[in-house]
């Protein structure tokens, strides 16, 4: 039987961690509390991708565990990528500016002083700014939100059907990415598309068509959505392409939506 994270941290583990890595975990606990507090074991059995042992370290080791790990354990606990995605990009950028080396002492005190001051104001900076990249993705459109030109228009994505986020790609190849989308309005979807965001699409970059074709779906339905994509023909290089729903006239069908996307890692 797993040991329940919430009691199995000995305090002087705890004590070493940040404070910005312990309220991490500390929500990743809550994530699997309100899962119904599953054991590692099933989670990493829903996973089949890690451990039990490394779903527990991520919310009792003394280090942020690579996104790699922490994916699978939201995804063992449904939780959404994207949000948790960018939460750890936060904490992990908090931790990068709190692991830089300090510079050399400087034998004038006044200076040495001087110098310090001037370290915790970048530092500041870059926690403002990581809460606010996270404030971000978790807080919705809200009341000024663009709404869908149709009115009962809306839409959700259900699951990445091939290529999960950070698969690894070789170079100079070709692979099929299918996406699964809900039609959750009440409008029937026709003549619809997912266009590209990053055009023109810059050198190095994944390679796509602008825009690729959405079967019609009637409300209430599910279709898949494919794009073939070419890898550039160098590595390392990260490839992550946003697309939005537009009609044949290009107009963004909605605009207060997050955008799909995948993420591939290309490496030789």
């Amino acid at each position: 039987m797993d040991t329940n994270a919430r009691g199995s941290v000995p305090g002087a583990q705890a004590e070493e961690r940040t404070p910005e890595l312990e309220a991490f975990m500390d929500e990743l606990r809550k994530l699997r509390t309100r899962a119904g507090e599953p054991s590692f074991r099933k989670m990493a059995a829903k996973s089949g991708a890690v451990s039990h042992a490394t779903l527990h370290l991520t919310v009792t080791g003394r280090r942020l565990q690579p996104w790699e790990t922490v994916r699978e354990f939201v995804r063992a606990c449904d939780g959404d990528e994207e949000e948790w995605h960018a939460r750890w990009q936060g904490v992990q950028l908090v931790l990068s500016a709190d692991r830089e080396p300090d510079p050399a002492p400087d034998p004038a005190p006044a200076r040495s002083q001087w110098r310090s001051k001037r370290v915790l104001v970048p530092l500041a900076l870059v926690v403002a700014a990581a809460i606010a990249a996270v404030v971000v993705v978790l807080l919705p459109g809200g009341e000024n939100a663009p709404e869908p030109p149709h009115p009962g228009d809306a839409s959700k994505f259900v699951a990445d059907v091939t290529i999960p986020d950070d698969t690894v790609v070789k170079p100079g190849t070709q692979f099929v990415k299918v996406w699964e989308l809900k039609n959750t309005g009440t409008v029937e979807w026709k003549k619809r598309y997912l266009r590209r965001t990053d055009l023109p699409v810059a050198p190095g970059a994944c390679r796509t068509p602008d825009r690729i074709p959405v079967n019609d779906t009637a409300p209430q339905g599910n279709v898949q959505v494919t794009v073939t994509v070419g890898t550039p023909p160098t590595a390392p290089a990260d490839c992550k392409v946003f697309w939005k729903m537009v009609d044949e006239q290009d107009r963004e069908l909605f605009p207060g939506n997050r955008p799909i996307y995948f993420s591939v890692l290309v490496r030789p």
